[in-house]
């Protein structure tokens, strides 16, 4: 077996020196190589690929309840959009702070930033779960009053008990954060992968086996956070992490590394906020045009979203990337590696849409779509197909490139002025005063992409950016 082993390395050498040589040429500059990179990108990716798959086999086992279980959860998870955006926001904000402070080489601030972006995150998810606690009524009667019954009674019961473990994810999710922004990601993927493991069969007990319904969802989700903590500390020993700290550590608050954070987490999170409001904007446009229009927008968004998840984690990791090498004061490894990944985008969403085309009736098929609608659906998927590989990377990464160096005020103001002015207003047009339906509803989304990506190139290749400083201290 040892011999075999040998051979097989020594035919694969010549091929893994000629890989080594195209990674260092393209994605190695003096602030990280290419290892270092991929280390953060990679566990990112399996990451998003995990939790996407376990999410779809939740939605299979929520509905096995019952529709109004499942009109519950998603009514539900459609208001926690809007109430969990500021925590991901701060979230986003602290993996920056870290990643400077990696640049600069600055092991005492990274580990005062690591401790710093725990307690930042978790004091948003603690606020976030007081808010539930305390108004869960009076929300869901304002945004879903005309929901039946027993639909708001179950919402209510699932917004309730979800949100009383909401800190716990506070502290795992920005600890898993941290590592990835240290370059532990392999650690925060073993987690991951183990913690949802256990969610998924906490589920297939409560609500396959037992059918208990919403409160076997609200016990699978508490039970799974209450023992996340535990299994996150295992991995963290196991793994040797660097991330070593003391409890008291998190209730010392240092008001600039803090206010770091929020100068880059803020513009995240109001962006979010008001995107999530364009959506359910946009979503009020099509309830009046039919039951098929909801399922069509809805389905040809999901399987957009499925055509999307690596190439969202390569825009999620253009955040620490390049706050490693604006730590570093590298501006020009910014420019190259940006241009570089630029690339690997396009190719990984050419690969998305064609996966997602090439499984376009298994996936339709999931989601029980009509057969009077799979026409249009298609056409949105192709829309897609044509737009996002040419598109859709300066219209979305860039602008993460340029927040995690501090533009977030530009970033966010131009934004929101596209996605209202296209997205929701030329939906509005297209989709409704001319009759165009879904299909006028997608091209004002399209619309909203290519204006994004005739701005913020131009930004991107100017100096203004480069005038913010996201380290305050």
């Amino acid at each position: 077996m040892a011999d075999l082993t040998r051979r097989a390395r020594e035919a694969l050498a010549p091929a893994l020196n000629r890989a080594d040589v195209f990674l260092t040429r393209h994605f190695t500059r003096p602030s990280i190589t290419w290892r270092q990179a991929f280390a953060i990108l990679l566990p990112l990716m399996a990451e998003n690929l995990f939790t996407n798959l376990f999410g779809l086999l939740n939605t299979s086992m929520i509905s096995s309840s019952g529709v109004t279980s499942l009109s519950a959860v998603s009514l539900v998870d459609t208001l926690n959009t809007f109430l969990y955006v500021f925590y991901t926001g701060i979230s986003t904000g602290a993996s920056v702070v870290v990643a400077n402070y990696r640049g600069r080489h600055d092991e005492e601030k990274l580990h005062e930033s690591s401790v710093q972006a725990v307690t930042s995150v978790t004091g948003f998810t603690i606020i976030t779960a007081l808010v539930i606690v305390l108004f869960n009524a009076p929300l869901l009667r304002l945004l879903f009053g005309s929901a039946e019954q027993e639909v708001m009674d179950k919402a209510r019961m699932y917004m309730l008990g979800s949100a009383l473990t909401l800190p716990i994810v506070g502290v795992t999710s920005s600890v898993c954060g941290v590592l990835r922004g240290i370059g532990e990601g392999k650690t925060s993927l073993g987690y991951t992968m183990v913690g949802w493991t256990k969610y998924v069969a906490l589920n297939v007990l409560f609500l396959k086996v037992l059918n208990m319904g919403i409160p076997g969802l609200i016990l699978s989700i508490s039970i799974s956070r209450l023992l996340d903590p535990a299994l996150l500390l295992f991995f963290l020993k196991k793994s040797h992490s660097k991330f070593v700290f003391r409890f008291r550590e998190f209730f010392h608050i240092n008001p600039g590394i803090v206010r770091s954070i929020m100068a880059v987490g803020l513009p995240c999170a109001a962006e979010s906020l008001f995107f999530s409001g364009g959506r359910v904007v946009t979503q009020m446009i099509i309830v009046p045009m039919g039951t098929n229009a909801i399922a069509t927008y809805n389905i040809s968004y999901s399987l957009m979203s499925i055509s999307q998840i690596l190439v969202g984690s390569i825009n999620s990791a253009m955040f620490t990337i390049t706050g490693i090498c604006m730590g570093n004061n590298r501006v020009q490894d910014v420019r190259e590696l940006t241009r570089s990944y630029f690339v690997l985008n396009t190719i990984l969403y050419t690969l998305g849409v064609g996966a997602m085309l090439l499984l376009f009736n298994t996936l339709v098929n999931f989601y029980n779509a009509p057969e009077e609608i799979v026409q249009t659906i298609f056409i949105c998927a192709m829309a897609s197909t044509i737009a996002q590989p040419i598109i859709h990377s300066f219209a979305f990464m860039l602008p993460n490139v340029l927040r995690a160096a501090g533009d977030g005020t530009f970033c966010t103001s131009v934004s929101l002025v596209i996605m209202w002015a296209c997205r929701v207003l030329g939906g509005w047009i297209l989709g409704s005063l001319l009759g165009l339906h879904v299909i006028g509803i997608w091209i004002a989304m399209i619309m909203d992409w290519v204006v994004r990506a005739l701005i913020f190139p131009f930004r991107f290749k100017g100096t203004k950016w480069l005038r913010h400083q996201v380290l305050k201290d």
